[in-house]
């Protein structure tokens, strides 16, 4: 059986997708809140475990400034299958993390679930436009 055209346009989305998450985990290992605001859009949206949210490029650039000044993570994410739907995909993830405080207390771990949605570009790329945290 083939691959139809519509089957190999959707098998590249998710590639792509999959890329960002990738290069989203990467930032969040290195710190890195410049790389972490190049992969959202203008207008993304944070939504924290505890209900609060973080709305605009810039804030979660700030939010995520502040939190890498205090902790150093580690973690892996298991991403269960991309749905792509027009200009948006979503995803849902299994997070395990590793929480350093930068002055050296005890790690904490911890594992959540999260929603990550994910928006065309215009120039055929994708973005994360919506990040929810859920809490198992």
């Amino acid at each position: 059986m083939s691959s139809s055209p519509l089957d190999l346009h959707v098998d590249l989305d998710k590639a792509k997708i999959t890329a960002v998450r990738q290069a989203w985990v990467e930032a969040v290992k290195r710190s890195d809140a410049d790389r972490l605001a190049d992969l959202v859009t203008h207008d993304v949206v944070g939504v924290h475990a505890n209900g609060r949210c973080t709305v605009g490029k810039e804030n979660l650039k700030n939010f995520m400034l502040d939190f890498f000044d205090r902790f150093n993570v580690e973690g892996t994410i298991e991403s269960s299958d991309i749905i792509v739907h027009g200009i948006w995909a979503v995803e849902i993830d299994e997070v395990q993390t590793r929480r350093t405080r930068v002055d050296g207390n005890l790690p904490i771990d911890g594992r959540f679930r999260a929603v990550f949605v994910f928006c065309r570009q215009l120039d055929d790329s994708w973005k994360v436009a919506r990040v929810i945290e859920l809490e198992d």
